[in-house]
């Protein structure tokens, strides 16, 4: 179209009496034309651009709280860290569905002799682990470069992201163990799982949170499935003292070390 739309034209096309490639001509001029696409501006009725702009503003604005976000509230976490906890990839619905599914597995294999609870007790204790490698990093977060353009310390979300998750992942263990026909197997994941989170928080202090949940994962998961694989005893295994006092140790000086190194602590104060 090389000349201006004439008003009438204009006005037919607002009320949509203009269609196919007519219509599309006048878009395209539109788009290239400030004269006319002022003169189209002026027939579009403007109580219904306000309304449509309203509910954008009020959506932007005020957007809808999640259920995570909301749960997290209420449990005190300020609204500004709830809306950042709450969009950790870990914690969308698609996320928990799959670990949900991944625990479901491991309690129906619990089911099946002892080598199902040998697999429980691998699986169990990694979820969690799992779920923190997903609350944060740049391969995994959308909101990734967001975040470290802000003001607001990396450290703290990373560690505000891993306590919501683990409690997320945790709780949904805790509901497969009520699954597991032996008592003291529904149980023998807690300890390894606390250690094994703990030690991936410390240090994630100083590597990517996503290498140090490899890492850490990598180095439960491999001596038991070759102890499986060799038909040892990767159950009896998992619930003698010695693994479990051990699990207790780690699991005890890595916490105390996030609340007493400077950076960790600094952290996890609310001011901050």
């Amino acid at each position: 179209m090389t000349w201006h739309i004439p008003e009438p034209m204009a006005l037919a096309y607002v009320s949509g009496e203009v269609q196919g490639a007519r219509a599309a001509s006048i878009e395209a001029h539109v788009m290239t034309c400030a004269t006319c696409r002022s003169l189209v501006g002026r027939e579009v009725p403007t109580d219904r651009l306000d309304a449509i702009w309203a509910d954008v503003e009020e959506l932007v604005d005020s957007p809808r709280r999640s259920l995570a976000e909301r749960l997290l509230t209420r449990v005190g976490l300020p609204e500004s860290d709830a809306r950042l906890v709450a969009s950790a990839p870990s914690l969308h619905l698609s996320w928990l569905t799959a670990i949900a599914g991944v625990l479901a597995f491991a309690a129906w294999a619990s089911q099946n002799g002892d080598r199902g609870l040998a697999l429980f007790l691998i699986v169990a204790p990694i979820v969690p682990v799992v779920a923190v490698a997903g609350a944060y990093g740049r391969w995994i977060d959308p909101t990734y470069e967001v975040s470290v353009s802000s003001s607001y310390p990396t450290l703290r979300l990373l560690l505000l992201r891993s306590t919501a998750v683990v409690i997320a992942a945790g709780l949904l263990a805790v509901v497969a163990s009520l699954l597991v026909p032996d008592a003291r197997v529904a149980a023998a994941w807690i300890l390894p799982c606390l250690a094994l989170v703990a030690v991936t928080l410390v240090l994630s202090r100083w590597l990517p949170l996503l290498w140090s949940a490899g890492f850490v994962a990598t180095c439960y998961v491999l001596p038991l499935l070759s102890g499986l694989y060799q038909d040892a005893d990767v159950t009896g295994l998992v619930l003698s003292n010695a693994v479990q006092l051990t699990a207790l140790v780690v699991a005890a000086a890595a916490i105390t070390f996030m609340f007493t190194d400077p950076q960790m602590r600094a952290a996890l104060r609310r001011n901050q």
